[in-house]
């Protein structure tokens, strides 16, 4: 991510499309290069998915600030919101790209963590669009996209290892780019192992097949069983709206907060939302994010919560926590 964006950002006019909320490393490396954020919000209400008429006005207006708007990038499925995009969304924004000639960038080192649904891959879309009557209009989008052994059913999060593909660049391009990544030296040598595992996994008939289909399902099922649980939780708590998690580690549920809890946030020097993460910390000892970390819409309030800890029991624990809260300060 860092190296295509150094690629394509030239200075503090260069504009990248960033979907809020957001993964925040996009905006801190985009502030490091002095470049800048064109936020986009997704729609909430509609599983957050993108909002393409939403974009196109953020562009122009982005445009008319004298941004020199080159790139989107999309989260697929989503980190905070758990979101899978649906193909028609996707062909929306590949779409939009063609119009307007940006740099697809897609994210989605969390496609094997689909849980509604399946998970479209842009480059799968692109190559339909393509293909379709008319399709030439799309042979220029620039796309890239980004994989890794850190998510997914692999989640080696210890080890750093990961791809990414680049469709319809141009050579010289694609050369500065290898250039770029060159003066880097090399990748662990584990990370390279991790990777080629990842994408050439034992296949049926090979005798590490069974114990490979075994744990690889099982962890499959533990996350989206996880994943239910907490969402069912959500929907029993006061003041609590959560989206169906589809994909992804996360639920990013929006939660409304009294007025008593925002002053008293205010005069510990928090925000609502933060002060309501570190309350429970100190209650249960589960750690939640503020969406404030994330960027979400004026007014609101969210938390992203992930459903990696094994069993269900601590899912009661929040929900405790949550009613004695809203309770003391309602």
């Amino acid at each position: 991510m860092n190296t295509l964006l150094t690629t394509i950002c030239r200075d503090s006019k260069t504009g990248i499309l960033i979907p809020i909320p957001q993964y925040p490393l996009y905006t801190a490396t985009l502030a490091l290069l002095n470049a800048t954020a064109v936020p986009y919000y997704l729609d909430e209400q509609h599983a957050w998915s993108t909002n393409v008429p939403l974009i196109r006005s953020q562009l122009a207006k982005a445009k008319d600030d004298g941004i020199d708007v080159r790139c989107i990038v999309v989260i697929n499925p989503g980190n905070p919101t758990g979101a899978s995009l649906a193909e028609g969304d996707i062909e929306a924004v590949l779409d939009l790209a063609a119009e307007e000639h940006l740099v697809v960038m897609a994210d989605e080192v969390y496609q094997t963590n689909v849980y509604r649904g399946g998970f479209h891959s842009f480059k799968k879309v692109l190559r339909n669009m393509q293909a379709r009557k008319g399709g030439e209009k799309y042979s220029h989008v620039e796309l890239v996209s980004l994989h890794s052994t850190s998510k997914g059913m692999v989640g080696e999060c210890g080890h750093r290892g990961g791809y990414f593909e680049l469709v319809n660049f141009d050579p010289e391009v694609q050369a500065q780019i290898y250039k770029l990544v060159s003066i880097t030296l090399c990748p662990p040598v584990i990370g390279q192992c991790l990777v080629e595992l990842m994408v050439n996994p034992p296949k049926p008939g090979e005798e590490s097949y069974e114990c490979y289909r075994k744990e690889y399902d099982g962890i499959y099922d533990g996350l989206k069983e996880r994943s239910q649980a907490l969402y069912s939780a959500f929907k029993s708590m006061t003041g609590v709206s959560s989206q169906d998690p589809q994909g992804a580690m996360y639920i990013f549920p929006t939660i409304t907060l009294s007025k008593r809890a925002q002053e008293k946030a205010a005069s510990e020097g928090k925000k609502p939302d933060e002060y309501y993460c570190l309350r429970m910390l100190d209650a249960t000892g589960i750690c939640i994010v503020p969406g404030s970390g994330f960027g979400q819409s004026e007014g609101t309030w969210h938390f992203r919560t992930t459903f990696l800890p094994p069993g269900t029991e601590w899912v009661d624990s929040m929900r405790e926590f949550h009613e004695a809260f809203m309770e003391e300060f309602k």
